[in-house]
């Protein structure tokens, strides 16, 4: 079927196809003269007239179908570029780049420590070198023009801020340890908007203005992510996260002209707004709770710590992790003691260790707490490092002669949003056997008929804080070789420095079979002492230091209790001369040995018997 189509003194003969195109393209309205014989006859009559145009012609399709094709002046578009523009310009004043970039820029740890949210969208406006500002509003100004003429201003605005909040979020998880800034973010959340913009409304789109959405522009993106890997210093997650963000924000809106999609579009970007905003405040508030911690093992125990974190020592002299922003430093060590100690004397040791560097620490508060592995606590305490006042929380934790503790340090005006991180890290401690002990036991387990192995095996039960374990190891070693002194000595040890019951007969027992050796007698005088039989135990040193003068054994347990350790003296007379070889009586005397009677001879030593 032709058309004739009457424009002032031409006539055009088209298709019915092409006249139905041509309503939808909006290039005949409806003041058009047009001919058709079925309808018209041989008239000209305006298409308006015509049922036919009045169905094809929706206002709202053809006024979309318009805007991308006539040009026009996208304010939006341009208000962004002059935002970025005259903020760079600002970076290039003295001082201006780096206060821009110390709290304008995407960073983690201070988006989710100092809940400086604000960030992740202001990095979407800020740039510092005019390559990287070139090619990102290249992209802002080619894909911003054509969306905004397609789908309106407001909806322009919430597709931009939107990619970049997006962008910002991955970013920020995937990339912790690095800053990044950059309208990069939006502009990739844009190209997705405008594919999917394409694909959803790819026949209302005019011919010539195909080339700007749907599949036309994949490959422009392909080319920029593959490019973006390529480089170090592209933060290629903000260009996926805003990829994301433009894509599931472009499936919910629509161009606000189609017909009843302006309200809608208007409840959508309410939502997204809605979203960013608890987003934001949720991280402002909460923030802390997201920072991603890292295990860290060791022989013995585990905990984790801030996953971004650099390493260094602290001013305790501590291994530890400090927060990029320098207002929280976190530490875990483990001092291994000779004997076994209580949770009280190992709080001791870390408020003494603190208050070396300085002023001595005030101690806020002590709290015991029921950890599985044995004593613990957490100390709160108030101290100043160079200068600044700090708050230190503390958790020690003993398992026999090991002392682990965890010290997080952080500025006092920032304790209380770091309080959570602090609760998560003393949450993530878990305490294992040490390593020696896992080797004693494979060893035991290899040779079960040996003592020696099941000795070393009490040996570090007992170091592990573990000692009626220890007491069935000894036990059994003993059983295995009763000659064997060590065992004894590994079972008074046990009783004395756990106090478990049942050790004063044992000691005792022990110092009337085994007088003779001095670490046997030194391991029973501790029993004794710790059971409050000091006399007892100052009696059996007294009599091991007169049979083992000079023992290092014996000399260092009378120097822990505040015994005299000096030797006894010789007499005068007899100091200076060799030793005599005494003559036993009932030895016969040997004649061919005469005595001379001229040989001066000392009666005391004849008459001595």
């Amino acid at each position: 079927m032709i058309i004739e189509v009457r424009r002032r003194t031409h006539i055009q003969r088209i298709t019915y196809e092409e006249f139905e195109q041509r309503i939808r393209d909006g290039e005949l309205n409806a003041d058009t003269f047009i001919r058709f014989e079925l309808i018209t006859g041989d008239e000209f009559r305006p298409a308006g007239e015509l049922e036919l145009y009045q169905t094809l012609a929706d206002p709202r399709r053809m006024t979309f179908r318009r805007n991308l094709s006539v040009a026009g002046i996208p304010i939006v578009t341009a208000l962004l570029v002059g935002l970025q523009i005259r903020i760079y310009l600002s970076s290039k004043v003295p001082g201006g780049s780096l206060w821009l970039q110390e709290y304008l820029t995407n960073w983690t740890p201070a988006v989710l420590e100092l809940g400086e949210t604000w960030r992740l969208m202001t990095y979407g406006v800020l740039h510092v070198g005019f390559t990287h500002l070139l090619f990102n509003l290249c992209f802002l100004a080619y894909s911003g023009y054509h969306l905004e003429r397609a789908v309106g201003r407001a909806n322009l605005l919430v597709l931009y801020f939107g990619s970049v909040f997006t962008g910002g979020l991955l970013s920020m998880a995937m990339g912790p340890d690095r800053r990044s800034l950059g309208a990069s973010g939006g502009d990739f959340g844009l190209l997705a908007a405008a594919v999917v913009l394409g694909w959803k409304h790819w026949d209302d789109i005019p011919p010539r203005a195909r080339k700007y959405f749907g599949w036309a522009l994949v490959p422009y993106i392909a080319v920029s992510i593959f490019t973006g890997i390529d480089s170090e210093n592209v933060d290629n997650w903000s260009h996926l996260g805003g990829l994301v963000g433009g894509m599931i924000l472009m499936t919910v809106l629509d161009p606000e002209v189609l017909p009843g999609r302006a309200a809608v579009n208007q409840r959508w970007r309410w939502v997204a707004g809605a979203v960013c905003v608890f987003a934001m405040g949720g991280l402002h508030t909460r923030g802390v709770n997201f920072v991603p911690l890292e295990p860290q093992e060791t022989s013995g125990w585990a905990v984790s710590r801030p996953g971004y974190w650099k390493e260094g020592w602290t001013f305790t002299g501590d291994r530890g992790w400090f927060s990029p922003t320098l207002q929280a430093t976190v530490a875990a060590t483990t001092t291994v003691h000779p004997r076994p100690l209580s949770a009280d004397d190992a709080v001791e040791n870390v408020l003494a260790r603190i208050g070396s560097g300085g002023k001595p620490p005030v101690v806020l508060s002590r709290e015991p707490l029921d950890f599985d592995a044995g004593p613990a606590e957490r100390v709160e305490l108030h101290t100043t490092v160079d200068g600044h006042p700090r708050r230190i929380v503390a958790l020690v934790v003993v398992r026999g002669v090991f002392e682990h503790r965890v010290l997080f340090q952080v500025d006092q005006k920032h304790e209380e949003r770091y309080r959570p991180l602090i609760d998560r890290v003393f949450e993530s401690i878990e305490i294992s056997d040490p390593e020696e002990l896992a080797a004693a036991r494979k060893k035991t387990g290899t040779h079960p008929r040996s003592w020696s192995p099941a000795k070393e095996l009490g040996d570090a039960l007992y170091r592990a804080g573990q000692p009626h374990t220890a007491l069935d190891a000894y036990a059994r070693a003993h059983t295995l070789a009763p000659s064997q002194r060590q065992p004894l000595v590994g079972t008074l040890r046990v009783y004395a420095d756990y106090g478990v019951e049942g050790g004063l007969p044992v000691a005792r027992e022990a110092l009337e079979a085994r007088a003779h050796e001095p670490d046997v007698v030194v391991a029973a005088a501790d029993v004794l002492w710790e059971e409050g039989h000091e006399g007892e135990a100052i009696a059996a040193l007294d009599a091991a230091w007169a049979t083992f003068p000079g023992d290092w054994t014996v000399r260092g347990a009378r120097l822990s209790r505040g015994l005299p350790v000096a030797l006894p003296q010789a007499d005068d007379e007899l100091q200076g001369l060799a030793p005599l070889e005494l003559i036993d009586p009932a030895d016969p005397v040997d004649p061919a040995d005469p005595v001379d009677p001229a040989d001066p001879v000392d009666s005391d030593v004849l008459d001595d018997p």
